[in-house]
């Protein structure tokens, strides 16, 4: 009977034994798994953090092209609206001669102005849209004393106050666009 005792007592001791290793398991699965999680869970803050950035810097990029092509635009418009003015006010130039740089280099030029004014005005930011409607209305002042000859020849038209009215546009116009591009550098570096 002795023998018996001991059999039963080892079959009752080793039950507490063998709770005491499944719990250790399931407590060591349970950390093991919380840090797997833990480690998920970080390398997904980490790769979308470093989505954002790329984001950031692709839009900073597509800015910057934008504003680049903006102020290149500007450039040509005011060299084609200088020469159609020119153009119209010389007397020995006649109405043909108007209409063809009207049609061959203003008018192309001012479509590219447009294009950029609105690729622009789609990828900046709230407050550069403010600074870019003043660009826009200034260039189309810029336009407007320029083609108001177009068709007409310069009899009667005082060349000098044309030419300066026009000028003092185009000077508003590039101090307009300086100050959007001033105020855009933020945004895009």
């Amino acid at each position: 009977m002795a023998q018996k005792r001991d059999k039963a007592s080892d079959g009752a001791g080793g039950r507490p034994k063998q709770r005491g290793a499944t719990s250790a398991a399931l407590a060591g699965a349970l950390i093991g798994a919380l840090a797997g999680l833990t480690g998920s869970t970080l390398a997904f803050f980490e790769a979308k953090d470093t989505h954002s950035s790329e984001a950031a810097a692709r839009r900073a990029d597509i800015r910057r092209a934008a504003y680049v092509e903006l102020s290149a635009s500007t450039n040509r418009f005011v060299q084609q609206a200088t020469q159609l003015l020119k153009t119209s006010l010389d007397p020995a130039r006649t109405a043909d001669d108007r209409q063809r740089v009207f049609e061959d280099a203003y008018a192309p030029a001012n479509t590219e102005l447009a294009q950029a004014l609105t690729t622009v005005r789609l990828v900046t930011t709230h407050e550069g849209r403010r600074d870019l409607e003043r660009v826009g209305s200034l260039s189309t002042r810029v336009g407007e004393l320029a083609t108001a000859r177009v068709g007409l020849g310069p009899e009667g038209v005082d060349a000098h106050k044309t030419a300066s009215a026009f000028t003092g546009a185009v000077d508003q116009q590039l101090a307009a666009l300086q100050t959007f591009l001033d105020r855009a550098a933020g945004d895009a570096l």
